[in-house]
């Protein structure tokens, strides 16, 4: 039955937080204790036409989560759900405690790599990640207050043991051949609650800065993909003479690698490190990639016998493809990297960096295999920013307006514009109220000449936006 007279008729939530993969939103203007718990009653509604009518809850380190939890608890269990929380963990360990635990439905409380001042949700329900009309769903059940009550309210269990049994399975999964000094970057997130004692466990040597979980964020922001953010622990490998360095995000599903000479790694590059090794053993296999990534990639699989399959940016869509195609791979620019070799194919940071680890200590010149990866010339993401989610209206202009002649156009998710020697991408985000370009070519002058092209459309769109080349 319905909330009834427990709530009024109306309520009220931000719409702005329902994303296209996740719900986001700054704390507490956009979301608060009591949004949480209308969305936990609206994931309860929703599990609870699921077979199992258990949820695992998970949380990161922010300074909101605590109580965003215990509100989200809260609603999941007046509708009658049993929750099994298990603590502060980062959210690979969440996925990871669904299939441990033989659970579908689970739920990470995390702002991921956004300002100390976001926070979210990322939702699995009956084992898929929800994105898009999924989630929209759980907006429209609190608006029309289809919101189920249940008398007998679900039952809290805590579990402890999830990092124990994760750090098994990766033990059982992997082998180090040759010992390792790594460098890692825990950006003060959560992966600072677990990783010493992950790698640990694999006896390899780690040099590990901002391990302090701290949702002030004191040394940088949690975003690892931003070159800046990256500046410690460049130095960090100089000081200690590491092999590598990892920094991972603040939720830890996300990661970026620094070589031992200070270049950086970029996921797309991992990607076809990744993609070669595993395509000697799964020859024909499907590998998924976002629109983000470096055009190499695609032929790098096509050259080792695989599959390359495009998709739409966000780790929702990535894990929903890998899923269709059955895949034996998947992952994006943003650092997500996704193994459905011998992992369950979730995105996992952790995972991903020992993954890489193995790799190289199988190499008799694992410097060379770092380096041994195709040139071209590329652009950081370049954002443009927009008030509100006014991106969205922009978008739909300059779809219909552009004119890009003698290109291919990809329009899966905004328009990736690709001539013989280069391409150009634009397209929403959907974290942020920004558009975001990437451009990559052979040459300088082709980058040049595909940017000017890209900029003249946006301009004949609005001539006002503030285009920062």
């Amino acid at each position: 039955m319905g909330l009834g007279h427990q709530v009024k008729p109306k309520l009220t939530i931000s719409k702005d937080i329902f994303r296209a993969y996740d719900i986001r939103g700054i704390y507490p203007n956009q979301l608060n204790e009591d949004s949480f718990f209308l969305i936990g009653k609206s994931i309860g509604t929703k599990v609870n036409t699921t077979q199992i009518k258990k949820i695992c809850v998970c949380m990161d380190g922010r300074l909101s989560s605590p109580k965003l939890k215990e509100y989200l608890i809260k609603g999941l269990i007046s509708s009658g759900i049993d929750v099994i929380d298990i603590g502060e963990l980062p959210t690979p360990l969440l996925y990871f405690s669904l299939y441990h635990l033989n659970i579908h439905n689970g739920v990470m409380i995390t702002g991921s790599h956004n300002p100390k001042d976001h926070n979210g949700l990322k939702v699995v329900i009956n084992n898929k990640t929800l994105f898009g009309e999924h989630i929209k769903e759980l907006m429209n059940l609190i608006n029309d207050n289809n919101l189920i009550s249940n008398k007998n309210s679900g039952v809290i269990e805590k579990n402890n043991k999830i990092l124990e049994a994760y750090i098994d399975k990766i033990k059982s999964n992997i082998k180090i051949k040759t010992p390792m000094n790594v460098s890692l970057d825990c950006g003060n997130g959560v992966t600072g609650k677990v990783v010493r004692k992950i790698f640990d466990s694999l006896n390899i040597s780690t040099n590990i800065i901002n391990e302090k979980v701290d949702g002030e964020f004191p040394s940088h922001p949690p975003d690892p993909l931003k070159e800046k953010n990256l500046e410690q622990i460049k130095k960090n490998i100089i000081k200690y003479s590491t092999d590598i360095g990892f920094a991972y995000d603040g939720d830890g599903d996300r990661v970026n690698v620094v070589k031992k000479n200070g270049e950086i790694l970029w996921p797309d590059q991992l990607l076809i490190i990744f993609a070669r090794d595993i395509l000697k053993r799964n020859a024909g296999s499907k590998i998924v990639f976002d629109i983000k990534c470096t055009s190499h990639l695609k032929d790098e699989i096509i050259k080792n016998k695989g599959v390359p399959i495009l998709s739409r940016t966000g780790h929702s869509f990535i894990k929903n493809t890998i899923i269709e195609e059955k895949a034996i791979l998947g992952g994006e620019m943003s650092g997500h990297i996704f193994f459905a070799d011998k992992w369950d194919g979730f995105d996992d940071g952790i995972y991903a960096s020992i993954r890489l680890l193995e790799i190289l200590s199988f190499s008799d010149q694992p410097e060379l295999l770092l380096d041994n990866l195709p040139k071209s010339i590329t652009t950081p993401e370049i954002n443009i920013p927009f008030e509100g989610n006014n991106h969205f209206t922009f978008m739909e202009l300059f779809v219909k307006l552009a004119k890009f002649d003698n290109a291919e156009i990809i329009d899966i998710d905004g328009l990736k514009v690709i001539y013989p020697d280069g391409w150009g991408l634009i397209r929403c985000s959907n974290t942020t109220s920004n558009i975001i370009l990437r451009f990559e070519a052979d040459t300088e002058e082709t980058l040049n000449k595909i940017k000017k092209i890209v900029k003249d459309n946006i301009l004949k769109v609005d001539k006002n936006i503030n285009i920062p080349f």
